[in-house]
């Protein structure tokens, strides 16, 4: 079985066992991007988030408990408000693999959302969030992966690269720049050692696109 057929199986089972989870919530992240989009690098988890802002997400949990006995097992428990929680699923056959369901904090515009083709019942992220999502996450966490992700984007739709000019600019050029200054070489490949389809090369030329973007947007040469 490969890692495509391993997530394909495991959201038909959440699907069918757990109605709640296609009602309420949308597929995320890059397993959606990479299967049905990209193919660009893998990712082994499924990450499921709200449809609409702040929901409480524990009766999901209760949901998937009672659909999976014995086979769901939780790493991460709900906070207070029920806003996520983490854990591992497993399979028939002995594989397994990890889910985790988030709150969003906005309710997510009908347009950002599409169905899948993995699982028809279910909605999946639009490429054009999920570049939204990545950029963001450049700001926000300290991850090599997120710049070969928002280069396998560029690189396979160049359309969205006016959408990507926009959204860098929306952020604190200063944090961003710093951000992206201290992706050297090494750091870099690096953090992508735990990624072997990852490219390092990818990611550095991503860190440069968008330093010369922000750097042509301060008037100063790329």
């Amino acid at each position: 079985m490969t890692e495509a057929d391993l997530i394909r199986d495991a959201l038909r089972l959440l699907v069918e066992r757990c109605p709640r989870i296609a009602t309420t919530c949308y597929w995320a992240g890059t397993s959606a991007i990479a299967l049905e989009e990209l193919r660009h690098r893998s990712s082994l988890d499924i990450d499921l988030h709200t449809k609409r802002a702040l929901m409480d997400v524990r009766p999901i949990l209760v949901e998937l408990q009672r659909a999976f006995p014995g086979d769901f097992a939780l790493i991460e428990d709900p906070d207070d408000s029920g806003s996520g929680f983490r854990g591992v699923l497993g399979l028939p056959g002995g594989r397994s693999i990890s889910i985790e369901v988030l709150s969003n904090y906005e309710d997510v515009p009908a347009p950002h959302l599409v169905d899948s083709s993995t699982v028809p019942q279910l909605k999946r992220v639009s490429l054009a969030r999920y570049l939204a999502d990545k950029v963001q996450c450049v700001v926000e966490r300290v991850e090599a992966r997120d710049l070969v992700d928002i280069g396998a984007v560029l690189q396979k739709h160049p359309e969205l690269t006016e959408a990507a000019k926009r959204l860098v600019f929306e952020q604190d050029d200063l944090l961003l720049s710093e951000r992206l200054l201290a992706w050297t070489r090494r750091e870099i490949e690096e953090d992508l050692r735990a990624y072997p389809d990852a490219e390092p090369e990818e990611a550095r030329r991503t860190r440069d696109l968008l330093l010369s973007w922000i750097r042509a947007a301060n008037g100063r040469a790329p």
